[in-house]
């Protein structure tokens, strides 16, 4: 039988529920409820978003585009993220993914995406579509004194949300690289991002919020998802770092942090290594040379794993 291949968005939901299906027997180490949240409850996704190839009428690859707007210090800038790139196991190595990729990227020119960003260890795969790899610190914190602070609580969302907005903003609006998150982003973000919701710490005093940390659980260590504060950075993560550990029993931590973020908490006293998992793919839409220097700068972007894609 002639084989008919056809290379397009998903139409509806019962599309995207097979891409969740397809992507679940292609990575037989994440779990099912991972691409469940990736594909079906981030809100500000369309069923185009995820573009597929068909073969014979069956979905066998797809890949995830993530439309977004990233800071650029004051300035917004849209990009798109790369994720969920996968492919039947017995339909592999017949260069059915570079098909769909080659897709991928035209629908990012078309949506007037400036670049392209993607977490991966198979980096010479994707160098062949143009992307470059960049590299980040990760950063190891051991050995934190466990303490119940009074000024540190769970976040409530009814009566917090709001508050944590605005620091969010306050924090992150002149970095490099966080993303730009409106009230739709916000909302599918709190239900996407895996993070541990009992977990997700605010530090109080005076009646008034001024910091806050989330975080995800594996095994016996914390990876670091999102802080943010408004002010006594170094104090207000210490305090949070030294209640989470209070509250899990936990005392390992990691957490990706940029030259900024190193220079806010005071980090070179901490163990780090070299991370070169994050690539990224210039557009055709970029015009800007001063946003690829920002971008290419060793360890420049702070990209917080809360909105990994």
């Amino acid at each position: 039988m002639d084989k008919k291949i056809e290379i397009r968005g998903c139409k509806n939901r019962e599309e995207l529920i097979k891409v969740v299906e397809l992507c679940d027997k292609a990575f037989d180490k994440t779990p099912y409820e991972y691409f469940e949240r990736h594909l079906l409850k981030d809100k500000t996704l369309s069923p185009d978003d995820t573009r597929v190839l068909l073969l014979n009428g069956e979905i066998i690859s797809t890949v995830q585009v993530f439309p977004r707007k990233m800071y650029l210090e004051s300035e917004t800038v849209e990009f798109c993220g790369i994720g969920n790139v996968a492919t039947h196991p017995e339909k592999r190595k017949m260069g059915y993914a570079e098909l769909v990729m080659n897709d991928a990227i035209d629908y990012m020119n078309k949506l007037n995406a400036r670049f392209s960003l993607l977490t991966t260890t198979i980096n010479n795969y994707y160098e062949k579509f143009g992307y470059k790899t960049l590299t980040r610190e990760l950063f190891f914190i051991e050995n934190i004194i466990p303490i119940d602070h009074s000024e540190v609580r769970t976040f409530s969302f009814a009566d917090d949300f709001e508050r944590i907005k605005q620091i969010y903003e306050l924090y992150n609006k002149n970095c490099v690289g966080p993303i730009n998150r409106d009230n739709i982003y916000w909302s599918a973000q709190l239900e996407f991002s895996g993070e541990e919701k009992s977990l997700f710490l605010v530090y109080q005093t005076n009646h008034d919020i001024t910091g806050y940390l989330r975080v995800s659980k594996e095994n016996e260590k914390i990876k670091i998802l999102e802080f943010a504060s408004l002010s006594d950075f170094e104090k207000h993560f210490q305090k949070l770092l030294q209640s989470l550990a209070y509250r899990t029993g936990i005392n390992k931590f990691e957490i990706f942090l940029s030259e900024t973020e190193k220079l806010k908490l005071k980090a070179d006293k901490y163990l780090k290594s070299i991370d070169s998992d994050l690539m990224i793919l210039f557009l055709k839409n970029l015009k800007d040379d001063r946003y690829k220097e920002k971008l290419v700068r060793h360890n420049n972007i702070t990209f917080w794993l809360s909105d990994f894609f």
